[in-house]
């Protein structure tokens, strides 16, 4: 297996790419490869090669993009008590091609294999204080989430060391166009920009904004006991506005990143 550290050396980029399912040994022993490149960690942080294949033999989604036969981006999907409903477990995209609008193209073949199946919601869990995320998951797909989990895999490694593993439950109706919510800067914010610290009180209108650090990784690495601050006040703020009936509609970068909960 590849190591954090060992990029997977990848070809100059073109326009040749294969989305489709993945198969054989091969292939699903890259996606672990790809899973350690990404995320780091250790044998326990990924999903293995294995288990992809029993995954794939039940009839879950292990789909991939092949540049050549190189895989440079991975989406596995579980199915659900709820046969309408898909858990997606994963997205991963090598290094090399982020910013190339892989993970939109991956997220779209999902779409396109899970309506061939009546399947017509994706739900999946990610960091909420991961900006970038949050603008994709929310804002370009235009996912809801009104679900906190506390610490929901316990302790990880790789580039999500150091902080507990809360999530957003996302939830992905496709053929639901996104709506467009105000500018978080026109909402009452119920947390500090800066420093994630919450407000003495929160603003009980239709909509607000909470704000989340524009880059984790980097709040991580030079000050870990401000990225356990933001935690914690963050939890908090989503704990109380999910229990007063908000739900997460939109997200905005920027300097001051934020969500827009509504209700």
């Amino acid at each position: 297996m590849v190591r954090a550290g060992h990029p997977v050396p990848v070809t100059p980029r073109t326009p040749a790419l294969t989305l489709r399912e993945l198969h054989g040994p091969a292939e699903l022993t890259q996606a672990e490869d790809l899973q350690f490149l990404v995320w780091g960690g250790s044998e326990r942080d990924v999903f293995p090669r294995d288990a992809l294949r029993a995954l794939e033999h039940i009839g879950g989604l292990v789909a991939g993009a092949l540049h050549g036969t190189q895989l440079v981006g991975l989406v596995v999907g579980l199915p659900t008590a709820q046969p309408h409903v898909q858990h997606s477990h994963l997205l991963a995209v090598h290094p090399d091609w982020r910013g190339s609008g892989l993970a939109l193209q991956l997220k779209v073949h999902q779409r396109d294999w899970c309506a061939a199946r009546g399947v017509t919601r994706i739900e999946w869990t990610y960091d909420p204080l991961r900006a970038l995320n949050a603008h994709f998951n929310i804002h370009r797909l235009g996912a809801a989430a009104h679900t906190y989990l506390d610490d929901f895999y316990g302790e990880m490694g790789g580039i999500n060391a150091g902080l507990p593993s809360d999530r957003l439950v996302a939830a992905w109706t496709p053929a639901v166009l996104p709506a467009r919510h105000p500018d978080p800067a026109s909402l009452p914010a119920v947390n500090d920009p800066f420093t994630g610290s919450l407000l003495k009180s929160f603003p009980l209108e239709s909509g607000v904004a909470l704000h989340v650090p524009p880059d984790l990784t980097g709040v991580l690495t030079h000050a870990p006991a401000q990225a356990l601050h933001w935690r914690e006040q963050t939890r908090e703020a989503f704990h109380a506005l999910f229990s007063a009936g908000y739900q997460v509609t939109d997200f905005r970068r920027g300097e001051h990143p934020a969500y827009v909960l509504t209700r």
